[in-house]
């Protein structure tokens, strides 16, 4: 009997400490702070202007030099690319990119080879565009 009672003891002090650990918890979610009152000036997000503004949708492509081109080879195969040409390198070796190259930005592809190729000239290199494609040559080959 001693047996039953003291489990029945054991089993009423285990429910008082999880209803008190519930109760607890509970409880808890209430003692949080409220949200902050921001203040300084609001502007409503959802708003409309008084007159109605061009937004472009599409935009020429410039023709630059990347931080991430390092090189011409590099850069002409980036602008073949996203031109839809397709480069044809003939040339030897390659060539770091440098500051006469970082004030090249036209939205032509026959404008950036020609400012490439004056870049270059003193590497003996030409830039041109035929067709589909961006060639880079030497010099001499090209006539």
């Amino acid at each position: 009997m001693l047996h039953d009672a003291g489990g029945f003891v054991r089993q009423g002090y285990f429910l008082s400490v999880v209803t008190v650990a519930v109760l607890a918890g509970a409880l808890s979610g209430c003692g949080t702070t409220p949200a902050k009152e921001f203040g300084g000036r609001w502007k409503p997000v959802n708003h409309f202007t008084d007159q109605p503004q061009e937004l472009p949708l599409y935009t020429a492509y410039v023709y630059q030099a990347s931080p991430l081109d390092r090189t011409l080879k590099t850069m002409l195969q980036r602008w073949a690319s996203d031109s839809g040409f397709r480069l044809d390198y003939r040339l030897q070796s390659d060539y770091t990119l440098h500051q006469q190259i970082a004030a090249v930005s036209v939205t032509d592809l026959q404008q950036a080879a020609q400012a490439v190729a004056q870049a270059y000239a003193a590497q003996g290199v030409v830039v041109r565009v035929e067709g589909n494609a961006l060639i880079a040559e030497a010099a001499s080959v090209s006539g």
